[in-house]
């Protein structure tokens, strides 16, 4: 964020993200541009301020892009015999409502490493050593996603926000 005066919102420049059930709005008429900030727009009558107020003072030559956040869970691939694999956002794609997957891309990679040093070292067979990465990646991942998805459906109440893990535990990893 940046502002031109403190004090005085309209002159901040920031991002927004507006965030909504899937089923509960019809399709944009466009995924960028002039027609998707005037449906964003129209369709923003119920959010609070300051919120609101920095939608509408979004001008036209401002950037506006609708996309969609998707998410996957995990579940055991085929390997190829330990010649393919998968890690972060391509094993487990997940909302943001965790903070967690950035964490869990870097665990990927970390315990991937691992994997190709066990066989290096001549311990492990290839095909064992990513079976046992890939179980990792998809236990992990299944739970993130999932907890994810659970925060995200918790988000949208105010009563539902002080149960969700966020409220309660912050970023940390969860048990």
């Amino acid at each position: 964020m940046y502002a031109d005066d403190p004090d005085d919102m309209s002159t901040w420049t920031m991002a927004w993200i507006k965030i909504w059930r899937r089923s509960r709005l019809p399709e944009p008429p466009a995924k960028k541009g002039h027609e998707a900030l005037a449906y964003i727009k129209a369709t923003s009558e119920d959010v609070i301020e300051p919120f609101r107020s920095q939608m509408e003072w979004t001008r036209e030559s401002d950037g506006c892009y609708i996309d969609e956040m998707r998410t996957w869970v995990p579940v055991m691939w085929d390997t190829h015999g330990g010649r393919i694999t998968l890690a972060g956002d391509a094993a487990h794609p997940m909302l943001v409502y965790r903070g967690q997957g950035f964490q869990h891309a870097v665990a990927d990679a970390e315990r991937y490493v691992q994997a190709l040093v066990s066989v290096l070292d001549g311990g492990v067979n290839r095909e064992e050593a990513l079976r046992a990465y890939t179980t990792d990646v998809v236990e992990r991942g299944a739970k993130a996603v999932t907890q994810s998805l659970s925060e995200a459906e918790l988000s949208m109440d105010l009563e539902s926000v002080k149960k969700s893990l966020v409220a309660k535990m912050g970023h940390a990893r969860s048990a």
